[in-house]
């Protein structure tokens, strides 16, 4: 393993072109610098430096150990400037957003908190709402904000829309094809409750043709008239339309958009505080656009 005195020394040398010049620069003596050189060379097998009477040149060898022991000691001095803890280090909430969930109100709000509070450092993670609430409940999350299908006990309904099966404006389905979906990849409860919908009701001629790991490439799918995915009126473009339940795929359950919270110990009266600005920030998103929204779920 490369020492990082000697790697010092090495690249002090190398700069300033001497061995005298890098020991007053380094606040070492002469001898100490050429000692740490030539315990770099033994270990490398190799010399790094040609030198004359007059000048100290860079082998080949040395100019590739150069560049490495700049970013040797540049990863070191980044490690330790990252786990040496600050005197008031902020406290950390960490809170996950589910997948496609309308996050543009979301993100004002975590941006306004962290104006008001410098003294909070809040992490983001964007994923499948299953999983997010999963860790949740074994607290590598403090909060979630997102969209589920069974609402428990620990969640906060902000509120309720009908899920719909979504497909192309423009497209034709073969109505004697089987039905083409896309679904996100498991655990995803739109995927569950779809997939549930359609057993219970003994439907038999469809097919799964996409799994996708992001909701923008299932409305891909759907505009291009590939696949019928499913998603909330509010979460669904304009060039899709909802296809009626009841005429080839059954009914679906209505999805929640929750928060559900866990425990933050230290940091409990920083997690009321952002629970508070987040449902804050929903109502104001919500009677901004009542309108809008109503109209969505009535075409729906």
């Amino acid at each position: 393993m490369l020492d990082s005195q000697q790697l010092r020394a090495f690249v002090s040398v190398a700069d300033h072109g001497s061995v005298t010049r890098a020991a007053d620069a380094m606040h070492l003596t002469q001898s100490a610098v050429s000692a740490q050189i030539r315990r770099l060379e033994e270990q490398l097998g190799c010399r790094v430096f040609d030198r004359t009477t007059r000048s100290l040149q860079l082998t080949a060898q040395g100019s590739v150990l150069l560049s490495y022991a700049r970013s040797i000691l540049k990863l070191q001095q980044q490690a330790v400037s990252r786990l040496a803890a600050p005197r008031h280090a902020p406290a950390t909430l960490r809170l996950g957003c589910s997948e496609g969930f309308p996050s543009e109100w979301l993100f004002g709000a975590l941006a306004g908190f962290r104006q008001r509070r410098p003294d909070v450092h809040v992490e983001i993670s964007c994923g499948i709402s299953t999983m997010l609430a999963k860790q949740v409940r074994q607290h590598s999350l403090d909060l979630m904000v997102g969209t589920v299908c069974d609402a428990g006990s620990d969640t906060e309904t902000l509120w309720m829309e009908p899920l719909v099966w979504a497909f192309s404006a423009r497209a034709l389905l073969d109505p004697d094809a089987p039905a083409p979906l896309a679904f996100l990849s498991e655990p995803c409860p739109f995927r569950e409750a779809a997939l549930a919908s359609l057993a219970d009701h003994g439907a038999a001629n469809w097919q799964i043709v996409l799994t996708a790991q992001s909701s923008g490439a299932l409305v891909a799918a759907a505009a291009a008239g590939l696949a019928i995915t499913v998603l909330t009126p509010s979460g669904m473009p304009p060039n899709l339309r909802s296809i009626p339940p009841g005429s080839f795929l059954p009914g679906l359950p209505p999805a929640r958009f929750v928060i559900q919270r866990g425990e933050s110990g230290t940091a409990s009266e920083a997690l009321s505080a952002l629970v508070d600005d987040v449902r804050e920030a929903c109502f104001r998103w919500r009677g901004a656009h009542a309108g809008e929204f109503e109209s969505r779920v009535r075409m729906a």
